[in-house]
């Protein structure tokens, strides 16, 4: 007798263990078992592991079972994996490709740690006018190296060389600061940190360097019209600065060849845990140089298109990183590799931050949110990255900017950037800078130590833990998009996941959408035919798909793979226009009539498609002649004929920019219409349900158990241009909602177990940060007897 549960959202990411208690193996319906799988072209079929006692099997051992649910869904189990079952399982997932048949780890366990478990690090600038003439006359290494391990720092960036292109150390081939008198700061805070147990990376530049713009203008990257690439604007993103840098070609030979040097004579002299080789960037309007060209002409880049340098950005990239990888990995083979330039991310997974990947060891997403990055930066960029290697998060503890000497931000800011990056299963690194005279801020490293000291403490936490995201977001920027108007999108989808607690990952054309249950395609995504043939498969095998605007339709205006039978018509004759909910579709929108505030499409649709929501006309298109009351005329009593959302077979699509209106307005509508989708596709989230919307929540997996971090905490507008944390908030009289199964909770640290009633916990009366532990999340029994 088989006795069965499901207890998890996704076959796929899931464990199902069998309990034996007689040889042999039963299976009953709706489970059947097939001796050989047929294959499905563009189908991935499912592995799952088995746990088992090998002393309870009596079957073979060479071939696997196969367990059929539908014509494109198997799951298999491999009798050759047995293991003692009072072991945990080592694997969590496998997949086997319908067109090769090679097995693939499809969810493995976190990939090698470029830092060694040194997860709490200093990013310490040292950069120094040749003007200033009293550099490190109190510096005392040890003195610094001790403060750092009273902070539970255990990893310090340690210049070599800075922007102004002053070296630290006594070098043959960088120009000494003038005012370093022969000392070795960059030997003796190694030295100083490796006594201390800390970890300490080597930083260097290659893109700004002052003092070689002005000895080798040569070597300059060359606008367009002739002059040499600066950085154009302050640290508010705004106001040109004077001062500004001078960017240099890193493809240049000559500097190439002084570069090469300098790298030797570092890695010569120290021991180097890693490298983090600063801004590899080329100009936006750059570069027109007659050694750029020659490289432009060899890889057939000439045209003057956003997309033409984006290619020549990623292939320069490229190139000089392939030059010196392999440099570095022979002198130094156990050192971390990063090179720092803009996390810049496309559609296209062959651009932008992805193209230097292969040779670097890890990611650092440099975020600092009072400077010109914003709250809404880091969660965007982390959840494209965090999937694929390595990662830290990088803020930074100053009030604004990178410089900001003086400026010191609240411990919850701090807390919530750091707790944040932690939860997401990267390490912290905390921008700093060093002053001058070779002394530390003493107030920045209590603020420091108190929240590293909580991030070491959660450290067991998550160790171990991998990410295990429910939904997939099409990552909609473009090279010939306008970037404003997509980060704008990228940004209300993730917060949207994130307020709805449905855990997303951000992926791109390259990445497959069968991992996940739900892919969301925002307006403005360009969708190439490739992966348009992708997401098509997807649906077909029972994915989910929630769509908007243009996303779906091709130049010509026809819906493309599951929206063929769509017709886009144009815009829409009137914005702002409304939105009425049919009374069938979901009580989160009810039936009055809400305001959409971007212009939408008109959409032409086959009768066999549900509309759920209609496009209701104001009386008339306010203008100078026309108007009514101080906004929009209000809604006319019939509907416009327009379908406003459709649903068809596995997807939902919006006519109305959705994203768009939620990130420029905050329009409630627009939020409970994307909940509502997503519950109408694929049901409420696995937790979360019910919890107030700036609760963020950070599901992660270890083995069996996933682990959740709850962070409270609510950026505001305290300034013009700037959101500031400065208070924790609450988690007293919420209720986290949990699957039927979950029979204990624990929090951590405590250890404190608690039974949920009837899948409804209660939460403590905490603030910040809560970390929960359920045991078996993941495990599906099935008692076989």
């Amino acid at each position: 007798m088989v006795e069965r549960e499901r207890l998890s959202a996704r076959d796929c990411r899931s464990t199902i263990y069998f309990r034996f208690h007689a040889f042999g193996l039963v299976f009953i319906h709706p489970w059947v078992e097939t001796p050989n799988p047929e294959p499905h072209t563009g189908t991935s079929m499912v592995f799952l592991a088995i746990d088992y006692d090998l002393d309870a099997w009596n079957g073979p051992r060479k071939s696997p079972f196969y367990l059929r649910r539908g014509p494109q869904s198997m799951i298999g189990i491999m009798p050759g994996l047995c293991h003692d079952s009072s072991q945990p399982w080592p694997l969590q997932a496998l997949e086997i490709s319908s067109s090769s048949g090679m097995i693939t780890h499809m969810n493995p366990h976190a990939p090698p740690d470029p830092w060694n478990g040194c997860l709490r690090q200093i990013h310490l600038d040292f950069h120094n006018s040749p003007w200033i003439d009293d550099l490190l006359c109190d510096f005392d290494a040890t003195a610094l190296a001790r403060r750092f391990k009273a902070a539970h720092v255990n990893s310090v960036i340690v210049f070599a060389k800075c922007v102004h292109g002053m070296g630290y150390y006594p070098s043959k081939i960088v120009d000494p600061h003038p005012a370093l008198s022969g000392r070795d700061f960059t030997g003796e805070m190694i030295e100083a940190l490796h006594r201390e147990g800390i970890r300490a990376p080597i930083y260097t530049i290659m893109g700004w360097e002052e003092n070689l713009a002005q000895r080798h203008p040569d070597w300059l990257q060359i606008c367009e019209d002739g002059s040499f690439a600066q950085n154009a604007f302050g640290s508010d993103g705004k106001a040109a600065q004077p001062g500004r840098f001078r960017w240099l070609n890193f493809l240049h030979p000559d500097f190439q060849d002084y570069f090469e040097a300098h790298l030797h004579e570092v890695l010569d002299r120290y021991p180097c845990d890693g490298l983090f080789l600063d801004m590899l960037v080329m100009h936006p309007k750059a570069d027109w140089s007659d050694h750029a060209i020659a490289f432009r002409e060899k890889h057939g880049l000439m045209g003057r298109d956003a997309l033409t340098h984006a290619r020549y950005e990623a292939a320069a990239q490229a190139a000089f990183a392939d030059k010196f990888t392999p440099i570095i990995q022979a002198k130094a083979p156990q050192a971390s590799i990063f090179y720092n330039a803009e996390n810049r991310l496309f559609v296209d997974g062959s651009l932008g931050a992805l193209a230097r990947a292969g040779q670097q060891t890890h990611f650092e997403i440099e975020s600092l949110p009072s400077g010109m990055w914003s709250y809404h930066h880091f969660p965007r960029v982390a959840r494209n990255l965090h999937t694929r290697k390595p990662w830290l998060g990088m803020t930074g503890r100053f009030q604004k900017m990178w410089g900001d000497f003086g400026g010191i931000k609240p411990v919850p800011a701090l807390e919530y950037e750091c707790f944040r990056a932690q939860a997401m299963g990267g390490a912290n690194s905390v921008g700093d800078q060093l002053g001058p005279r070779g002394t530390l801020d003493e107030g920045a490293y209590r603020l420091i130590g108190e929240v590293f000291e909580q991030v070491a403490a959660a450290e067991s936490f998550y160790e171990g833990c991998v990410p295990c995201p429910q939904v997939a977001i099409v990552c909609p920027h473009h090279p010939e998009c306008d970037e404003h108007a997509s980060t704008l999108v990228e940004e209300a989808m993730v917060r949207l996941c994130e307020e709805h607690h449905y855990d997303a990952a951000l992926v791109n054309d390259l990445d497959e959408p069968g991992e996940y249950e739900l892919l969301i395609l925002g307006e403005g995504t360009p969708v190439s035919s490739a992966f348009q043939e992708k997401i098509t498969a997807f649906v077909q095998n029972g994915g989910k798909l929630l769509a908007v605007g243009d996303s779906v339709f091709q130049s010509d205006g026809r819906g493309w793979g599951p929206f063929a039978n769509l017709r886009c018509e144009g815009e829409s004759a009137f914005a702002p226009a409304y939105w009425r909910a049919r009374p069938d579709w979901h009580e989160a929108l009810g039936t009055d009539d809400r305001v959409v505030y971007p212009r939408g499409l008109r959409i032409q649709a086959p009768e066999n498609l549900e509309i759920l929501v209609d496009r209701v006309a104001p009386y008339f298109q306010r203008s100078d002649l026309k108007f009514c009351s101080h906004f929009q005329a209000p809604p006319r009593k019939e509907p416009l004929g327009e379908p406003a959302v459709l649903r068809g077979e596995g997807w939902i699509h919006f006519a109305d920019l959705l994203f768009t209106d939620y990130r420029q307005s905050a329009n409630l509508a627009a939020s409970r219409a994307f909940g509502a989708a997503m519950d109408s596709l694929i049901g409420p989230p696995a937790t979360g349900r019910g919890l107030k919307s700036t609760v963020r929540m950070y599901p992660l997996r270890r083995g069996n158990d996933l682990h959740l971090t709850l962070l409270h905490y609510l950026p505001e507008r305290k300034a013009d241009g700037a959101d500031i944390v400065a208070e924790r908030l609450g988690f007293g009289g919420q209720i986290l909602r949990l699957p039927p199964h979950i029979r204990k909770v624990i929090f951590e640290p405590t250890g404190e177990a608690v039974t949920p009633d009837n899948g409804r916990l209660p939460l403590p009366c905490e603030e910040g940060r809560l970390l929960i532990r359920l045991p078996n999340f993941f495990r599906v029994e099935y008692d076989i007897s």
